[in-house]
């Protein structure tokens, strides 16, 4: 579930990166890397480990996109209360601007 969020706002965020070597690097490999952590994971949950590369791999890939600060703050805000993990990541918030 936590990952298939972060997958799906990948998806979800309009990309303002026109750069194709930029969006290989920023936004492709990082993707690649959590759909990676999918397929290892199978059927289990993702440890906090885990979470955190892919949280570090979206930031990267928003940053990437050009996605702005505010809607960064509100999807990756959305994923954790979707996933009841708002209190394992009190050291994300507020996002670096």
């Amino acid at each position: 579930m936590f990952l298939g969020s972060v997958m799906k706002a990948i998806a979800c965020t309009p990309n303002q990166c026109f750069d194709n070597e930029l969006y290989q690097k920023g936004v492709i490999e990082p993707a690649r890397r959590i759909r990676q952590l999918q397929e290892e994971l199978g059927d289990q949950p993702p440890d906090e480990a885990r979470m955190r590369e892919a949280l570090e791999l979206l930031f990267r890939i928003f940053e990437t996109k050009g996605v702005d600060p505010a809607e960064r703050e509100d999807r990756i805000k959305e994923i954790l209360a979707k996933s009841r993990l708002e209190a394992l990541f009190p050291d994300l918030f507020p996002l670096p601007r």
